[in-house]
């Protein structure tokens, strides 16, 4: 990998761990490595560690070093593309560090450069629940239904698809319920290079009620999402996080920081302190989970119920539900200052893209 890619990937031990979550995310790479002033490698942060520097409630402001891999495996320069690729495969790693004799890194060495990639069909169908009348993107969805809000050429549900469709996914079910007909005609005779299947609700089920009458349909691990969100992630990746830990469900939850537009007031006894616009960051719901056909048989049939009393309910029955922690970009376009927001992301990319 080229010089420059190296470079953009360093980071200081001192630096924040929030700050090196957005260096991250910009190279999109998944990986950081970290070094001192003259570039010898001191160690690595990985997706891995950030998934689980979030679920242990590791505090954002800390340096980097609290979380970093101080054993990464490292090979010298220029040692053959062989040895790289067996110890890929030995340790199950998907990047290794190149250093020279005083232990300065000079190269990265990425799996998919090493491994061609190999299209490979998901058996995994995805679930979009698209029922709702969109309210919050009135008056637009009194003509439309939420799911054909339009990103410049195409529609949301369109560009949700095709981006898990890159992926491999190719079966969708599309729960329908608000001008479902207006739906049917834009994918009728579609040709489209994957399946779609269709459910329409003969009265609003809630954001998951519609699971409990397709469960004939759904008898093997799938994927649910919400039909105005775009989760930027490895879906298989996600799959695998989630069938690994034994799961009965598994919810993506996106980084998100809020800012106190305000100063915060901490009294003490014989003290005032007050921090100006502190920011606090929090795991959210995206939208987006895995989801076993074991957590159907949990669910009340043909009647309004929300995601929260699936999970509840699941919970009770003894079935595991996990958290996928994401820190990369995600969309939700069901709000409209949302909703502009992605108008001008998406305005800088070409929607054919694998990615952002």
């Amino acid at each position: 990998m080229g010089c420059h890619i190296v470079e953009e990937v360093k980071v200081s031990p001192d630096e924040t761990i929030v700050r090196a979550l957005e260096q991250m995310d910009r190279t999109a790479r998944q990986i950081l490595l970290v070094t001192d002033k003259v570039g010898r490698l001191l160690g690595t942060v990985t997706d891995g560690d950030v998934r689980r520097a979030l679920l242990d409630g590791v505090d954002l402001r800390e340096p980097v070093s609290r979380i970093m891999n101080v054993r990464p495996k490292a090979l010298p320069a220029g040692v053959a593309t062989e040895v790289v690729r067996r110890l890929m495969m030995e340790s199950g790693i998907r990047h290794v560090p190149l250093v020279d004799e005083q232990g300065r890194v000079v190269g990265l060495m990425v799996w998919q450069d090493l491994f061609l990639p190999k299209e490979r069909r998901r058996r995994e169908k995805v679930v979009i629940m698209a029922g709702g009348k969109g309210t919050r993107l009135d008056p637009f969805t009194k003509i439309l239904p939420k799911l054909m809000i339009p990103v410049r050429d195409k529609p949301i549900i369109e560009l949700i698809m095709e981006r898990f469709h890159h992926q491999g996914f190719s079966r969708f079910v599309l729960c329908l319920g608000y001008k479902a007909e207006i739906v049917r005609l834009y994918f009728n005779g579609n040709g489209r290079p994957y399946e779609v299947d269709f459910f329409e609700e003969e009265e609003p089920l809630g954001t998951a009620g519609a699971l409990s009458l397709i469960a004939d349909r759904l008898n093997e691990t799938f994927l649910l999402t919400n039909c105005d969100i775009i989760v930027e992630l490895d879906y298989a990746e996600l799959v695998e996080y989630h069938q690994q830990r034994g799961f009965g469900l598994t919810v993506v939850g996106a980084l998100k920081e809020f800012v106190v537009p305000y100063g915060v007031l901490r009294p003490g006894n014989d003290h005032l302190e007050i921090e100006e616009k502190p920011n606090f960051h929090f795991l959210v719901n995206t939208g987006l989970y895995v989801v076993e056909p074991a957590v159907l048989t949990v669910m009340p049939r043909g009647v309004p119920v929300d995601m929260p009393e699936i999970i509840k309910n699941a919970k009770a029955q003894g079935l595991r539900v996990g958290v996928y922690p994401h820190h990369g970009r995600w969309f939700d376009v069901g709000q409209w200052d949302e909703y502009q927001q992605t108008l001008r992301h998406f305005e800088k990319m070409d929607l054919g893209g694998q990615g952002v």
